[in-house]
C-alpha cells in the first residue's frame, strides 16, 4: 500500500512538472527556434525561467521515486513496459542535460541541442501516453488514478513533504552563482584602455570562462566568453574575450534602388535584425543574483499587460523591484568613441504615442550631447530619405562616418547609381557626454575573437548606476551581427574582491 501511495504521489508530481517544463521550455525555445512562435498563444509569458527551474527541482525529487516504484513494484506486460522505459529514458536525458546547463559550462551548445530534442520526444510521449489508458481503462478509473493523491491523509502528507524538499532544491540551485575574483592593483598602476591585456597586472589576473548559448549567427548559436577583472581604490577593470567567426562592421547600410534609398535589412522592421548589423556585447550588473538576468528577462509577445506588445514576440527586460546596470558595447556606434553605452533596466515606462519601439524597462542613462544618429529622416521598410550625403565618394558601407564629412541631402546631389551603398551611422561628435559615457571601453578583433577592455568607477554617484562592489552579480551576452538575438548563460558571475595587493 505504501509503495502504491508513493507511486501515485510521485507520478502526480512528475505529471504536473512535465506540463510546466514543456510549456515554459517551449517559450524559452522561441528565443532561438521561431517555429514555436506559431503556438505562442498557448505558452506562458513573463518570468518563465523561474517556473522552469522550480518545476525541474520538483521533478528531480519525484522522478527517482516514481521510477523505483514503476520498475520494482508494478507488473506490466512487455509492450507497456517498453513504452514506459522510453518515457523514462527521455525524462532522465532531459534532467541530466538540464543540470549540465546549470552547473557545467562545457559543450553548452551540444548539451542544449540534446536537451531540446529530448524535450520534443518527451512532448510526443506525453501526448500519446494517456491514449493507452483511454483504450484499456474506463474514464472513471483514469480520473481516480490522477486524483487519488488527494484521497487520503497519507498521500497528502507525502505531497506536502515533496513540496518542502522540492522548494529546498530550488533554493539551492538559485543560490549558486559562479565566482569571479577581482584582483587588487596599486592605485598608480596604469591600465591603457586599448583592447589589449599586455600590462603585467592583466597577466597575473585569474581568467574565468563560461559557455554562452542561444545566440544568432555564431557557430551553433554559442560563444565561449572569458573574463578577468582588476580593481584599485576607485575603479574596476574588465578584460573580456569571446569567440566570433567574423568581424561585423556593416550596420543597416543604405542601398540605392530604382525606387530610391532603402535600409538593407533582414528583420529590422520587427526590431530583430539578423544579418546587417554590427557586432555587440552586453554586461548586465545587479545587486541581485536571481535567475533570468536578475529577474529582468520576461519572455513572450506581451508579458506586460496594458503595455504594447513587442513586434519580435520574444520578450522585454524590466524590473519592478530594483535597477540593473546594463553596459552595451557596439562595434560601430560606440567603439571609436572608446565607450560602452551606459544603460539601465528599471520599472516599465508608460508608452508614448507615435513611438516606433516600446522597450519596457530598458532605457539609456542621461546624455548631455554627442552620440550618433542614423542617416535617415523617417524609417520605413518601403524606403527612406537620407539626412546627409557624402561630400566625397564612398568606397565602403562599413563602419561610421562623421556628420561633417557629409552634407545635407538634396535630390539634385543624389546622382548615385542603383546598387550604391552608404553607411547609416553618423557621429555628431567623437564622444558621448553625461551618464551614458560612464563606462570607457575599447574592442579589437583578431583571429576569430573579439577582445574588449572596460573600466568604470566603482561608484559614479549617478542614481541610475549601481555601485560595483563585492557581491554584485554579472551576466555577459555576445551578439554576432544581430540586433537582439544574443547569447546567454544560466548562472551569473558574482564579483569577489581581493582586498590585498598582489
Amino acid at each position: 500500500m505504501k509503495s502504491r501511495s508513493l507511486f501515485l504521489v510521485s507520478h502526480f508530481v512528475v505529471l504536473i512538472c512535465v506540463v510546466i517544463l514543456l510549456l515554459s521550455g517551449l517559450r524559452i525555445a522561441t528565443l532561438q527556434h521561431s517555429f514555436w512562435l506559431h503556438v505562442s498563444w498557448l505558452l506562458p509569458q513573463g518570468l518563465v525561467h523561474l517556473w522552469h527551474i522550480l518545476a525541474a527541482s520538483f521533478l528531480l525529487l519525484a522522478l527517482p521515486i516514481m521510477l523505483w516504484c514503476l520498475y520494482n513494484k508494478r507488473q506490466e506486460n512487455g509492450a507497456f513496459k517498453a513504452w514506459n522505459k522510453l518515457g523514462s529514458y527521455l525524462l532522465v536525458v532531459s534532467c541530466t542535460t538540464g543540470l549540465l546547463q546549470v552547473f557545467s559550462e562545457a559543450a553548452q551548445a551540444q548539451v542544449k541541442w540534446v536537451h531540446y530534442y529530448a524535450a520534443l520526444g518527451l512532448l510526443l510521449f506525453f501526448l500519446l501516453h494517456p491514449i493507452r489508458y483511454y483504450l484499456t481503462k474506463p474514464l472513471r478509473v483514469l480520473s481516480t488514478y490522477l486524483l487519488s493523491p488527494f484521497f487520503n491523509k497519507q498521500n497528502v502528507g507525502l505531497l506536502l513533504i515533496t513540496i518542502v524538499i522540492g522548494a529546498a532544491i530550488s533554493a539551492y540551485i538559485l543560490s549558486k552563482p559562479d565566482k569571479l575574483v577581482v584582483y587588487q592593483i596599486e592605485n598608480d598602476s596604469f591600465i591603457r584602455i586599448d583592447g589589449k591585456d599586455d600590462e603585467l597586472d592583466w597577466q597575473s589576473a585569474n581568467e574565468v570562462s563560461i559557455g554562452t548559448f542561444g545566440g544568432a549567427n555564431f557557430n551553433n548559436g554559442a560563444s565561449k566568453v572569458s573574463v578577468k577583472a582588476l580593481h584599485n581604490e576607485s575603479e574596476i577593470y574588465f578584460f573580456i574575450r569571446w569567440q566570433d567567426p567574423s568581424e561585423s562592421l556593416l550596420h543597416l547600410p543604405l542601398i540605392k534602388t530604382n525606387k530610391g534609398w532603402k535600409v538593407k535589412e533582414n528583420g529590422f522592421a520587427h526590431n530583430n535584425e539578423l544579418s546587417f548589423y554590427e557586432d555587440k556585447f552586453a554586461m548586465l550588473l545587479s545587486k541581485s543574483c536571481f535567475i533570468a538576468a536578475a529577474g529582468t528577462a520576461h519572455l513572450g509577445a506581451n508579458p506586460l499587460k496594458g503595455k504594447p506588445a513587442n513586434t519580435h514576440k520574444k520578450g522585454y527586460h524590466y524590473s519592478h523591484s530594483r535597477t540593473a546596470d546594463l553596459w552595451h558595447w557596439k562595434a560601430v556606434r560606440t567603439n571609436n568613441m572608446f565607450i560602452m553605452d551606459d544603460n539601465f533596466i528599471g520599472k516599465p515606462t508608460a508608452p508614448i504615442a507615435g513611438m516606433s519601439r516600446y522597450t519596457a524597462g530598458y532605457r539609456q542613462d542621461s546624455s548631455l550631447g554627442g552620440s550618433y544618429i542614423m542617416n535617415w529622416k523617417w524609417y520605413s521598410p518601403k524606403g527612406i530619405e537620407p539626412k546627409r550625403l557624402p561630400r566625397f565618394t564612398e568606397t565602403s558601407a562599413e563602419g561610421e562616418r562623421t556628420w561633417f564629412s557629409y552634407k545635407a541631402y538634396s535630390p539634385t546631389d543624389d546622382d548615385y547609381s542603383v546598387g550604391s551603398t552608404l553607411p547609416s551611422v553618423l557621429y555628431r561628435s567623437n564622444q558621448l557626454e553625461g551618464g551614458r559615457a560612464h563606462v570607457r571601453a575599447r574592442g579589437l578583433y583578431d583571429s576569430g575573437y573579439w577582445h574588449l577592455e572596460v573600466v568604470r568607477k566603482k561608484q559614479t554617484q549617478d542614481d541610475l548606476d549601481i555601485a560595483v562592489e563585492d557581491g554584485v552579480c554579472m551576466w555577459l551576452s555576445a551578439f554576432d551581427h544581430a540586433q537582439m538575438a544574443h547569447t546567454r548563460h544560466v548562472r551569473p558571475l558574482q564579483l569577489r574582491y581581493q582586498t590585498q595587493s598582489k
